[in-house]
């Protein structure tokens, strides 16, 4: 007897939506909450100041220097990393320099690292 395909899809998707609420969402919100106090982390009384410390965030020359950093870091970091994964993929795929005429290991003019490790013995 089939109920519909909502009840499978629900029942697959509650749990992982339940899950980032909790350890994903709630955290973000307490953190905000405690963001609006002026709580140090040393006692257990935490007063209310509302904005007070974002307008203070705002203003502070050495929060806008982390955030110029970051956005430097965010910018190079994936473009470098692309080039040099892309750099040595392409090495790797390229095998050797093949200087010479026939690589007596391979047979080939391009000895790849396996060839060049273990050589096949020639024929006598």
């Amino acid at each position: 007897m089939r109920h519909g395909k909502y009840p499978l899809i629900i029942t697959f998707l509650v749990p992982p939506l339940l899950l980032y609420g909790v350890f994903v969402v709630s955290p973000y919100l307490q953190a905000f909450q405690i963001s609006t106090t002026d709580w140090l982390g040393y006692s257990a009384d935490a007063n209310f100041v509302g904005l007070d410390n974002f307008v203070r965030l705002w203003r502070d020359d050495y929060v806008w220097n982390a955030v110029k950093n970051n956005a430097i870091l965010l910018a190079l970091l994936p473009v470098l990393t692309i080039a040099l994964g892309l750099f040595f993929a392409t090495m790797l795929n390229m095998g050797g320099r093949g200087d010479g005429p026939a690589s007596p290991a391979c047979g080939g003019p391009r000895p790849t690292a396996l060839c060049t490790s273990f050589p096949r013995s020639s024929p006598s």
